[in-house]
């Protein structure tokens, strides 16, 4: 019997020091049908790096991806993180995501020397 699971990918804005990020709150996708994540942050300087998280319900959040510019593969889960010219906005393209890549995925602008202070919900 054929059918169809739905990934559920929730999605939240993270501000650091003076950047300020913005992402819609969810996006669904069929299992298996790649999905761009988008991340708007349109105050950043030319010193910060874009990264990406991702966390699991009740697990601390793992690191995924960090850029400044470009384009940048990401091995799990696989895809790609884009980042516009004018480096105001970035996009993580999940290539194939599974029923086990739901979770809730951040993105952050810092220096490449702090740990972005993560406040999920704030913007």
């Amino acid at each position: 019997m054929d059918f169809v699971s739905f990934l559920l990918v929730f999605f939240s804005a993270v501000a650091v020091s003076r950047a300020q990020v913005q992402q819609e709150s969810s996006a669904e996708t069929s299992e298996g049908t790649g999905i761009n994540i988008t991340c708007s942050h349109p105050n950043i300087q030319s010193d910060e790096y874009i990264y990406w998280y991702r966390q699991f319900p009740g697990r601390d959040l793992a690191f995924l991806v960090r850029a400044i510019k470009g384009s940048k593969e990401v091995l799990d889960p696989e895809g790609q993180l884009s980042v516009s010219a004018d480096r105001r906005s970035s996009a993580l393209w999940l290539k194939q995501p599974r029923l086990r890549d739901a979770a809730v995925y951040y993105c952050a602008v810092g220096t490449r020397g702090e740990e972005p202070g993560l406040r999920p919900g704030t913007n």
